[in-house]
């Protein structure tokens, strides 16, 4: 097994497996395994400067939101030869999801993911102990369409997968790069997309699928937190477009007050601007949360009986007057910060979380865990962001996007 990477005018990875290769895309970085080849989202030089209790950070990190494959073939069935790996942190069962192949743009295959096997992490994050449950597993993409044709596979958003060969009826070789420019997001787990029900409903890839876009989505579920070491990532990457969607980690884990956050923004901002001093780069705050918009972290969650649950925030909003984060405060502030770069000449702009869902979307699209998008929801938001940031009218318009850094 071989890899080669093209650099920053080819977007992606050739990965030359046992009967065929393939171009990784939306990914950071390879793991070499012992059979085969793992995407991962955070470059792994920066795993060394994870907390302590980093195992969870580590899963998020390894998971698989975005990151696709893209072949040329003729063939009109592939097996993927994978292991799949589902996060269980403490009695909480990440979704699975699914693996989609898609031809220009539609959706021509769905095969569900396999428990190859399972990480069982401490709810602390200290702990981790991998279950096997069998050595692979087989996925059949099947049928595509007949003749010589990209196929683009998407793997599912809340697992690792291990890439160990790829099999058609037909020789499978990598795709060439797409030349679409490339748009790198960083997010929380509403960016991550685990609740959507398939990997091409998370709002990113919609948003990138409507613009023609290649997405880089490196939403991470509970920890879009200023680390910067992802600041150090994005600024190392290829991007014709940047976009950061802040905030509603930060809160709930009240791991930031109003003297902190602005100050800790702008550095992680300034660490972006080392490798990209140009590119555009838009900074969103966070969707509404009901009923805790306005009230300080920490974050707690309410099991009901009939099995959902509610998240919310739990903190006194007595602490709001000594210098407690609430969401609704945090969209003021990340405004601030583009209101001041961008008075200095830098290429920033702000988009307002609540028009991607606000107080108006509650009643037709209520939230089933009062935080997490559904899957029609999550689509809603990429069309929205689509058409706000790439469209005619929007902040940077598609047309006008192109390689910078």
């Amino acid at each position: 097994m071989t890899t080669s990477d093209h650099g920053t005018s080819d977007h992606g990875t050739v990965v030359s497996l046992p009967n065929g290769s393939v171009r990784v895309e939306g990914h950071l970085d390879l793991v070499a395994t012992a059979d085969g080849i793992r995407p991962v989202r955070i470059p792994v030089r920066h795993w060394t400067h994870f907390p302590p209790a980093g195992e969870v950070l580590r899963a998020m990190a390894s998971s698989a939101s975005g990151v696709r494959l893209r072949v040329e073939t003729e063939a009109t069935r592939l097996t993927l030869r994978v292991r799949c790996t589902r996060i269980r942190i403490g009695e909480a069962v990440r979704p699975g999801d699914a693996f989609v192949a898609r031809v220009d743009g539609v959706d021509v295959a769905v095969a569900a993911a396999p428990d190859t096997q399972t990480l069982a992490i401490s709810p602390a994050g200290d702990e981790a102990a991998l279950v096997s449950h069998a050595g692979d597993s087989r996925i059949e993409l099947a049928p595509l369409p007949a003749g010589r044709k990209v196929v683009t596979v998407f793997l599912p958003q809340g697992m690792t997968v291990d890439l160990l060969d790829i099999v058609g009826d037909a020789d499978v070789t990598a795709a060439a790069p797409s030349g679409r420019p490339v748009w790198v997001h960083h997010g929380s787990s509403i960016s991550h997309g685990a609740e959507a029900e398939l990997p091409t409903s998370v709002w990113p890839v919609v948003a990138s699928e409507l613009a023609e876009l290649d997405v880089v989505n490196l939403g991470f579920g509970g920890h879009c937190m200023l680390d910067p070491f992802v600041a150090d990532a994005i600024a190392a990457a290829p991007a014709d477009l940047i976009s950061l969607k802040v905030g509603v980690n930060i809160v709930g884990a009240r791991a930031m007050d109003q003297r902190t956050f602005v100050p800790a923004l702008h550095g992680f901002i300034d660490r972006i601007r080392a490798g990209h001093p140009d590119t555009p780069l838009v900074l969103c705050s966070s969707i509404l949360w009901p009923g805790s918009d306005d009230t300080p972290g920490p974050s707690d969650v309410e099991f009901f009986d009939d099995g959902g649950i509610r998240c919310f925030t739990a903190g006194d909003p007595a602490d709001i007057g000594k210098g407690a984060l609430t969401l609704a405060e945090s969209r003021r502030h990340i405004e601030h910060v583009v209101e001041v770069r961008r008075a200095a000449g830098e290429n920033i702009s702000y988009l307002d979380g609540l028009a991607l869902y606000g107080p108006g979307d509650v009643e037709r699209h209520p939230l089933p865990d009062s935080l997490h998008p559904d899957t029609a929801l999550y689509e809603e938001i990429g069309r929205r962001f689509a058409q706000r940031v790439f469209g005619d009218e929007g902040l940077y318009p598609r047309a006008a996007i192109g390689r910078t850094a």
